[in-house]
């Protein structure tokens, strides 16, 4: 990939205290700044009206707690199980880009298939549906990565007054209404390929469709101080280049956060070898989508050096172990672990329908037939299974 010249190299590597492999509930002391924790449980089932800023709307959630201490170092602490849970004896089945400037009739005319609704515009560059559970799906897959985060929206140490704001891949829009709240100073624009996006948002929230595999035609003297994407394994082809693009149009001094998660499950006491469903899952879907052009589960652990050779710097990988189930013996990791499980569970169908029938070529009934073990996996509160979540950022130089 060419790069410009006269980029700032001398920091293109982060301080050697980065590529941490976090246990959420008891990573060692770090120069991350941790908000306070809040002692209040919230059940799965949670939503809640907010007023956030001068705004009132109904979101899915709000909830703000923090998580334990955060490490950018390599540490290698074992997540603890609860030996004495009752669940472990028993189990439970403007400047914008031409596809952007208006939305067509063609871009809503969406499509049916397996029972599941989805996206037309840019029809094969994604394929997850959009209907009304996947939309439920990913703001509860919001409030994981937010609980991970202690409140957080994000790592990135930007200016206190932003002035513009970039989500790519936006989705339900969550992650850019919450921002613009946080952030009044700042215009946010969210990008998607649907338009799933709600209207009743923050007057300095706007949103647009677009394919970010597309050059992006955002106006280079209006860039960005922040440009965040999340969980876009099997939607990108050129990664490098996604991050080129970001790179011109973050201004010098700006972010780029990306924040992904393996595709495949670990554990600290070899359980995850009893789980041999839920791993044969993960590589079904791993080699589908790379059969269709998009790698998966080699995307998390990448982007720090994708970032690097952008021309990137002050480049940081903060990884955390997130578990799948209530099994932890940490009061506050067990409640992200039920969220997160519960996300998985509505996962399954969603992330693998049209990979096994369009890509590998499973009937629907064969393709129902595959999912059957991984939920059982995933239930199973012996297993003590996690998978690493990756938040990287990095910092384009000042000349």
């Amino acid at each position: 990939m060419s790069q410009s010249t006269g980029k700032d190299t001398s920091q293109a590597t982060a301080t050697s205290s980065d590529q941490s492999q976090q246990n959420i509930p008891q990573a060692t002391t770090s120069t991350t700044s941790v908000p306070p924790q809040s002692t209040e449980p919230t059940s799965l089932d949670q939503s809640a009206t907010t007023t956030a800023g001068n705004h009132d709307y109904t979101q899915t959630e709000n909830v703000d707690q923090s998580i334990a201490h955060q490490s950018d170092g390599d540490q290698d602490d074992h997540v603890e199980v609860d030996t004495h849970s009752d669940a472990d004896s028993s189990w439970d089945d403007d400047d914008v880009s031409t596809a952007s400037t208006s939305i067509t009739s063609s871009m809503l005319n969406y499509t049916y298939e397996n029972g599941r609704r989805y996206h037309a515009y840019q029809s094969g560059s994604y394929l997850l549906p959009n209907d009304e559970a996947e939309q439920q799906r990913l703001d509860l897959k919001h409030h994981v990565f937010k609980l991970i985060l202690g409140g957080k929206l994000f790592c990135a140490p930007i200016d206190p007054n932003p002035q513009r704001i970039l989500d790519i891949g936006t989705g339900t829009g969550l992650w850019a209404i919450e921002c613009a709240d946080e952030f009044a100073s700042a215009e946010v624009t969210g990008t998607d390929l649907s338009p799933i996006q709600p209207g009743w948002v923050p007057p300095n929230c706007k949103f647009m469709i677009d394919d970010a595999e597309n050059e992006w035609l955002f106006s280079n003297n209006r860039q960005f101080d922040l440009i965040h994407w999340r969980v876009l394994a099997s939607s990108i082809s050129d990664w490098p280049k996604l991050f080129s693009q970001a790179y011109t149009h973050v201004r010098p001094g700006g972010w780029v956060e990306a924040q992904e998660h393996e595709v495949h499950i670990e554990s600290d006491d070899g359980t995850d070898l009893n789980a041999g469903d839920l791993q044969r899952f993960f590589g079904l879907i791993d080699e589908a989508s790379v059969k269709n052009g998009k790698m998966m589960d080699e995307v998390a652990g990448n982007q720090k050096q994708w970032m690097i050779d952008a021309g990137f710097v002050d480049v940081h990988d903060q990884v955390y172990k997130v578990p799948i189930g209530r099994w932890p013996k940490d009061k506050r990791l067990k409640e992200i672990g039920m969220y997160y499980q519960a996300q998985c569970l509505d996962a399954v169908e969603p992330i693998s329908m049209a990979l096994f029938t369009r890509v590998l070529g499973y009937s629907f009934e064969e393709a129902q037939v595959m999912m059957v073990g991984p939920r059982n996996d995933m239930k199973n509160p012996l297993n003590h299974v996690y998978m690493k979540f990756h938040f990287v950022y990095g910092r384009k130089p000042e000349f």
